[in-house]
């Protein structure tokens, strides 16, 4: 018989393995990690306890070589069986029984086995090597009286009332709160985990913990579930005055009251407002001190403006008779604080209001339900101006940690690294001196691990700066423990150093890029190979986050902070010799056709009511190599930093210090206008109350593209009745929209936050001019970018034509930039009218084709033709509202048919639209530097296809309607 049948009454006993261990293998298991006796000893009683008893032998499941799964071995014939129950009727069915005696191994076993004649019987097979060395199989055990089993199943259960032969069937049943099919013995257990709100009655000892925040109104903080920490709610629940409510404010539990009414379960209610019943605490009123937001605007927590919004806060608080501001504390989590916020009638966000604003110690941030991660709103000025009162300690900030060097004397040679009093000059000379060259061929080649070098020290050896050249000091360690992030993986254990000059006191350190790396804090270092895989990742809108993850997951190592990263990679894009020339091959410096448009989700958000006025004597002129400059010394500067709040470069918006971007040969000088400020400033013009007029009229237009469940959002946040059909909704909203608050939230939920970004491309799609705009869209953005540029375009393609000329026209009178007839194609005549409509009307430019043989005086270079057209394109002729502007239809001239290709501009926007996912998360400066990047290296690429395209032996401005046909088909 096989061994692993086993007489009832014995063991199994093991022997040390003498050649591949020094422990014990168990004879049935082959993957069965060797071990100890002890353990070995456990687990074989595990198999005595689960065989199959027969007669007096007991069958244990055998998981050797003899088939692939595990199986039983019948003692009666050669077969094997995989199943249990299948096993136990082969073994009734089975002949070639030897009348109540076995033999087993050569030994005559009798039914009722003694101890004294049996005998150690030697195995030939072992688990770890055949023919090595024998266990001994069975011990003999203490002497238990075990009656036989006999061939019949009704016999052996009465002889083995123990043991049960297992159904053939599972008992399954189906859950009552859910499809799911589970195990009757499972189900009970399943209910507890899954169904415990649903099952579990509200009761004095089973209910959501509660506070009263307003005893006034009845509003209640309840716990959201009963289970795991989650975030509180409102509940209003109040049977007294007047008007009675009760009413949670939560999205699941509006539906459900609702769908309880609609089936005529009138007085059902949700298990937060059931839990109020056994509320009796009341939370105080912190009355919040005026003094307190003077020391936090002394510290710089909050500005003027939002101390302005906070106290007016607190005085429609009082006149509403309704606590302002009430600490939450529900003793759920120590990390967590809530605070319950007074909401004005006329500007509630929540059903009940009052906001509940959450702060977690651990992580730092703020969450209000009113407002995105990462962006202020009042709410959150008024939970700091609370808890800064209440408990300080939170608001102080902390040491940053020292480097991580390899002793402390190092670790006091570097306390003076970076200098905070000399960053800006450590910064201008890096940005001066360290440029890196647009050609990186030689240095981005591929290089194993092994190749990078292990210390990096600063290749100066004496002081640029003063005149004498001094010898610089010594090589001090910043750290040990820096790390290269290359393509293939990281590298770590690398020491940087730097040397300082022992007389003008100016510190160097390492950042050459001749050795393929790019040094960012001293504490990362990137290949400049993976620099360029950033910016390619970029170009194919995946953000950095996304390309380093997937790096991650193909080498399994852990990379650095994505946000390090970034901003390594900003500070390489910073130091790059680009010179962002931003104009096309084929049309030159000075295109005589442009195309205008504007990407009106913006990519970030800003207070622009905190922004200062500017001074009285500003003009709207700005030096624009000064502030890109200031963008780049930003960029490098936090390489010297922990955060941006530490920055001394660090560029906010503001009107006086705010500049677009042009190409260093398209624009008139350095100086260029910027006059958004007088948006705010002064009345609006004629042409811009029409502009405004003309945009509220488009952005119905797209109002009525929105989705049913959109418009109804955008009702409840103007608190009005969200009832009634699609069209009805809309004509509530267009009556609230006449409130210039009202309008600017809807304009807000349709087309993002204020500003976005004004584009001037050629009709290749080689962007121009780009500039980012603080105010909502206006004809002074693009005017502004017009009247910089050193020669205007002949024709200029925008969606709002007429508002722009009219506006262009009345601030610069003389020379009038757009003529003849304002701008248009002919004399607005009933005739040219007439003809116009009917599509009769063709009016030809030849100097689009070919320059002029008679340049005219102040003509343009290319064209020679001192006239300027302003004509709207023909997929956005809807958008006039005049009926002038039918003479602006860029299809009355031929000439424009071929050269104007709305798909190839279209392009554009559709592709920057891509990138908005990450670029919304960036801060105002760094998402105008890395648009300036992408749109830069965008240009470039696109101006090699069109030298790809043309055609031999001609010039790129003699090959524009052959090269823009070929872009219009790929």
């Amino acid at each position: 018989m096989h061994h692993s049948i086993v007489p009832v009454g014995f063991s199994l006993e093991v022997k040390r393995c003498s050649t591949c261990c020094n422990l014990y293998h168990c004879p049935l298991c082959p993957n069965f990690k060797p071990t100890k006796p002890n353990r070995l000893k456990s687990h074989l009683d595990v198999h005595l306890k689960n065989a199959v008893p027969f007669q007096n032998l007991q069958i244990c499941r055998c998981s050797l070589l003899c088939r692939q799964e595990g199986h039983y071995h019948c003692p009666q014939c050669e077969g094997t069986l995989l199943r249990r129950n299948s096993f136990v009727d082969h073994l009734l069915r089975c002949n070639g029984l030897n009348e109540g005696r076995v033999k087993f191994n050569n030994v005559s076993v009798k039914s009722s086995p003694d101890s004294s004649e049996l005998q150690e019987v030697r195995l030939s097979s072992s688990p770890c090597q055949e023919d090595e060395f024998a266990y001994p199989l069975y011990q003999e055990l203490k002497p238990v009286h075990i009656p036989l089993a006999h061939c019949s199943r009704q016999d052996n259960e009465s002889a083995h009332p123990s043991y049960q032969f297992p159904s053939s069937r599972r008992s399954e049943v189906k859950c009552p709160h859910c499809p799911l099919l589970i195990l009757k013995k499972n189900l009970n257990v399943h209910i507890s985990r899954k169904h415990r709100d649903t099952c579990r009655d509200v009761t004095v000892h089973s209910h959501l913990r509660s506070v009263c925040v307003d005893a006034t109104n009845g509003i209640s903080a309840v716990q959201r579930s009963g289970h795991g920490f989650s975030y509180p709610i409102h509940v209003q629940k109040k049977t007294w005055g007047r008007q009675q409510w009760v009413r949670c404010e939560l999205e699941e539990c509006w539906q459900y009251q609702l769908l309880a009414r609609r089936s005529g379960l009138l007085f059902t209610q949700c298990h937060h407002i059931r839990s109020l019943d056994y509320c009796t605490e009341t939370a105080a009123e912190e009355f919040l001190h005026s003094s307190v937001l003077d020391e936090m605007i002394a510290c710089k927590f909050l500005g003027e403006a939002k101390k302005a919004v906070c106290l007016k806060r607190r005085q429609l608080a009082q006149l509403a008779h309704t606590p302002f501001s009430v600490l939450v504390d529900l003793g759920e989590s120590p990390n967590h604080i809530f605070v319950s916020i007074h909401e004005p009638k006329n500007l509630r966000f929540s059903r009940l209001g009052r906001a509940l604003v959450t702060y977690n110690k651990l992580r730092n941030t703020w969450h209000c339900p009113c407002a995105k991660p990462r962006m202020s709103c009042p709410h959150k000025h008024v939970a700091k101006w609370h808890i800064f009162q209440t408990n300080r300690e939170l608001f102080k900030t902390q040491a940053s940690p020292l480097p991580d060097t390899a002793d402390f004397s190092q670790l006091q040679n570097t306390a003076g690294y970076p200098p905070t009093n000399d960053l800006k000059r450590m910064a201008k000379y890096i940005y001066d001196k360290k440029k890196i060259p647009v050609d990186l061929s030689d240095v981005t080649k591929f290089k194993a691990i092994s190749e990078y070098p292990s210390h990096l020290s600063p290749s100066e050896s004496t002081c640029t700066l003063c005149l004498k050249s001094p010898t610089l000091d010594h090589p001090v360690n910043i750290t040990e423990k820096a790390k290269i992030i290359t393509t293939l993986g990281v590298i770590e254990d690398i020491s940087t150093y730097y040397r300082r000059c022992p007389e003008c006191q100016m510190t160097y350190r390492y950042q050459e890029w001749q050795d393929g790396l790019h040094n960012f804090d001293d504490h990362v270092v990137l290949s400049l190979e993976l620099c360029l895989f950033l910016r390619h990742s970029l170009q194919n809108h995946t953000s950095i986050s996304r390309a380093i993850n997937s790096l991650e997951g193909l080498r399994k190592v852990q990379y650095p902070a994505r946000d390090t990263i970034l901003h390594a990679y900003c500070h390489f894009e910073a130091l790059m010799s680009t010179d962002y020339t931003y104009s096309c091959v084929a049309c030159g410096y000075y295109p005589s056709v442009v195309v205008m448009n504007l990407h009106k989700k913006s990519p970030f958000n800003l207070g622009l009511s905190e922004f200062k006025e500017p001074p009285i004597n500003y003009n709207g002129e700005q030096n624009i190599v000064e502030f890109w400059d200031s963008i780049n010394l930003e960029m490098i500067c936090r390489g010297f930093v922990h955060s941006r709040s530490q920055n001394p470069c660090v560029v906010q918006p503001r009107y006086e210090h705010w500049a677009p971007w042009i190409g260093t040969v398209t624009r008139k000088c350095d100086t260029v206008l910027n006059t958004e400020h007088e948006k705010v400033s002064c009345p609006q013009s004629s042409s811009e109350a029409v502009h405004t007029a003309a945009s509220e009229d488009h952005l119905f237009d797209k109002l009525m593209k929105q989705k049913m469940s959109s418009i109804q959002q955008l009702c409840k946040a103007c608190n009005t009745d969200t009832k009634g059909s699609r069209v009805e909704l809309i004509l509530r909203l267009r009556e609230e929209v006449k409130d210039r608050q009202t309008y600017n939230k809807v304009f807000q939920k349709i087309w993002g936050t204020w500003g976005g970004w004004s584009v001037i491309s050629c009709p290749h799609g080689v962007v121009y001019s780009f500039k980012f705009n603080l105010w909502r869209e206006s004809p002074r953005d693009f005017a502004d970018l017009l009247l910089s540029w050193k020669h205007l375009p002949n024709v200029c393609v925008y969606d709002f034509a007429s508002e722009l000329a009219t506006h262009t026209n009345l601030r610069v009178p003389s020379p009038i930039p757009f003529w003849p007839f304002e701008g248009r194609l002919a004399e607005s005549t009933p005739e040219s009218l007439r003809s116009a409509q009917l599509k009769k009307l063709q009016i030809s430019l030849p100097w689009l084709s070919e320059k002029c043989e008679n340049p005219e005086p102040n003509g343009h270079p290319l064209t020679g033709s001192s006239q300027h057209f302003l004509l709207c394109d023909t997929l956005r002729e809807t958008n006039t509202k005049h009926p002038q502007d039918v003479l602006r239809r860029t299809e009355l001239v031929p000439e424009l048919r071929w050269m104007l290709n709305s798909k190839i501009v279209s392009k554009l926007f559709s592709a920057m639209q891509k990138n908005d996912y990450f670029l919304k998360n960036m801060a105002a400066s760094t998402q105008m530097f890395a648009m300036r990047s992408i749109i830069h290296h965008r240009n470039t690429a696109t101006n090699t296809r069109l030298l790809e395209l043309q055609p031999l032996g001609e010039s790129p401005l003699d090959v524009g309607h052959i090269t823009l046909s070929a872009l219009g088909q790929q």
